[in-house]
């Protein structure tokens, strides 16, 4: 009997669709050997829709039923997106049962079962289940469409797609992701990932839920360690054409903030774009809330490391187009600079921005500013189209004084003028006291000031007017005072400073560096002090002549000619030792700073090519002569501060 030949079929076509597939071209082959058949379908150019592109796919069949469609015992399904590094190769199963085929795909780390009915084949039904998938085997163009340079993690957990819904349910463990310009990373992370949409997530609605209880994140200046409680996100919400409606979400992080609101998300050119925020309630609980929320937005501005205590409660409603309508209330909030430039407590009271700029009724129990003491105060702050004002006073008691700021001008919308600006004055302050609570050497006098126009703009505080200190039986006078990045890192003071006529035996005395009598004037010019340390000036002092007593003691002596190079054993082995102090016809020092070199001069030149530092008169006649011209100034400095101890 002549052997059966297996028949063979071969099919080629142009465009078709199936349901929602379309594809460009359809090769089918078919082997009907007994008792086994197989087949071979590949389709190029398939997409769902018109909408998602799917590429091109290839199923092979070694072991078909019969009929054929019933299904495959042994297959093989390979898929690759075209023009890309996407691409799929597993095995399948496919069988026909009661009018519905079911098809299973599978690899080492995933399977995914599908079922179609023969009669409705668009109410289809998927799963699929992912067994520590490695994210970081993805193709390259998975990261690459999230805008990722870096995914790595595993992931456990199903999908489920249902005629009507699509849902996951997702754990990822030891994830970390970073994106293309380095404005977001995480590492370590844990999360678990609740997901469901309508079967088109494009075109519904849909509900998010994460879950983070593992690892750190970065937001810009935000960086969020491990959580001590699991961290959760959710948001409701849906799409209409090119805008995402958050009609909710919500952000629990424990201790820390609670937070709920609502958002609009518009398609623009280059990505999606806030339209409108609205925050209903945001809950911030001191210590953890700064530490976790804040401390990284302060630390961008120089203030890291900063405490907090207390709460605050804000809402807030931004749409583009129009100012942003922010309220805030403080209880008992306490902000503490460990560098102690600021430390302000027992803040309470409500702070709002709206249309014309801040409104505020806030009161607080303490406040400390560089050291300095002031006691409790409140600020009242209204504004109205024309300006921010204060509805009355700022009195920020200072010792047996205060600070005292009377008018504040600012017009947040003003381009021609965005600066802010205030009058204030110094009602007078015991010199005995300031000097006492910032530790200085303690000496008498009053401070006092009138200040008619502060100015800040760009970081930059300008004073007009000047700060008067009687002090010494002398006057202080301080002029063009400013102060750039005065909260900031590195502040800068530039001032020009004149005194007159201080009595000598008390500035003496109040520094511990050897008695004078007579009387001193001079000026500090063009100085600048960084970080609070001098770095430029011009600087000169001198006495009177026509002061009544002019003597100087023999550590002066010593002292003064330390600092002018003149040898500190002038006194030494000489009879002049016998004596306590010596008379003097005139005295004086001068420094030119620059580049950390003080170019030194005295009040006349000498015969010898050095300079006098104190001209001598009568008997005992003691001459100080200085020949150092150029000194290191931080070893100058050291010299003094050793000299005061």
């Amino acid at each position: 009997m002549a052997p059966v030949k297996a028949a063979e079929l071969v099919i080629e076509s142009g465009p078709g669709q199936l349901a929602g597939l379309h594809w460009d071209q359809l090769q089918l082959e078919f082997r009907g050997a007994s008792p086994d058949p197989d087949w071979r379908i590949a389709i190029n150019g398939l997409n769902l829709d018109g909408a998602m592109e799917l590429g091109r796919i290839e199923l092979t069949c070694r072991r078909a039923s019969r009929p054929v469609s019933d299904g495959c015992a042994d297959g093989h399904v390979d898929w690759q997106l075209e023009e890309s590094d996407l691409a799929l190769s597993a095995s399948f199963v496919h069988r026909r049962e009661a009018g519905v085929h079911r098809l299973v795909i599978e690899d080492e780390h995933w399977r995914m079962d599908v079922s179609v009915p023969d009669d409705e084949p668009a109410r289809f039904s998927a799963r699929i289940a992912l067994s520590d998938l490695d994210l970081s085997e993805l193709p390259a163009m998975v990261a690459d469409q999230l805008g990722l340079s870096l995914l790595y993690g595993q992931v456990n957990g199903q999908i489920m797609v249902e005629p009507e819904r699509m849902t996951a349910d997702l754990e990822l463990t030891g994830a970390g992701f970073d994106d293309q310009e380095g404005f977001l990373a995480g590492d370590g992370l844990e999360l678990d990932i609740r997901f469901e949409s309508a079967i088109n997530p494009l075109a519904g609605s849909f509900t998010l839920t994460l879950a983070q209880s593992a690892g750190e994140l970065l937001m810009g200046s935000l960086y969020l360690p491990p959580p001590a409680e699991p961290m959760t996100l959710e948001l409701t919400g849906r799409l209409d054409d090119e805008i995402i409606h958050l009609d909710r979400f919500a952000l629990l992080d424990a201790d820390a903030l609670e937070l709920e609101g609502m958002t609009r998300l518009i398609r623009e050119a280059d990505g999606w774009q806030s339209e409108r925020v609205r925050i209903e309630s945001a809950h911030v609980h001191f210590p953890l809330g700064w530490e976790r929320w804040v401390d990284g937005h302060a630390a961008a501005a120089g203030f890291a490391d900063i405490k907090a205590q207390g709460r605050v409660e804000a809402s807030v409603d931004w749409q583009t187009g129009r100012p942003a309508d922010l309220q805030t209330e403080w209880f008992d909030v306490t902000i503490e600079d460990p560098g102690e430039r600021l430390v302000v407590a027992g803040i309470d009271g409500t702070l709002t921005w709206g249309r014309f700029g801040p409104d505020s009724d806030l009161s607080w129990k303490s406040l400390m500013l560089y050291g300095l003491p002031f006691g409790p105060s409140s600020l009242a702050l209204r504004a109205e189209a024309i300006g921010v004002g204060l509805d009355r006073p700022l009195r920020l008691p200072l010792l047996d004084g205060a600070i005292v700021i009377d008018q504040v001008v600012w017009a947040p919308g003003d381009e021609q003028a965005p600066g802010f600006g205030f009058d204030a004055r110094i009602e007078p302050l015991d010199l005995a006291e300031l000097t006492r609570a910032l530790e200085w050497p303690e000496f008498g006098g009053v401070l006092s000031g009138e200040f008619p126009g502060v100015m800040l703009i760009d970081d930059v505080l300008k004073v007009t007017g000047g700060i008067d200190i009687q002090a010494f039986s002398g006057q202080i006078q301080l002029t063009e005072l400013a102060v750039e990045r005065p909260f900031g890192t590195l502040p800068a003071l530039s001032a020009q400073v004149e005194f007159s006529r201080l009595d000598l035996l008390e500035l003496t005395g109040a520094f511990n560096f050897g008695r004078m009598e007579g009387q001193l004037s001079g000026w500090m010019r063009d100085l600048r002090l960084l970080d609070w340390r001098p770095v430029a000036m011009d600087t000169r002092v001198f006495t009177h002549e026509d002061a009544p007593r002019r003597r100087i003691s023999q550590r002066a002596v010593e002292n003064l000619s330390d600092l002018g190079g003149g040898g500190g054993a002038l006194l030494s082995g000489t009879v002049l030792r016998v004596f306590e102090d010596f008379p003097y016809r005139r005295a004086g020092l001068a420094c030119r700073l620059s580049n950390n070199i003080c170019h030194i001069d005295g009040v006349a030149r000498h015969e010898s090519g050095g300079f006098y530092i104190v001209e001598g008169r009568a008997l005992p006649r003691l001459d100080i002569v200085g020949h150092r011209r150029l000194v290191d100034w931080p070893q100058l400095m050291g010299q003094l501060v050793t000299m005061l101890e």
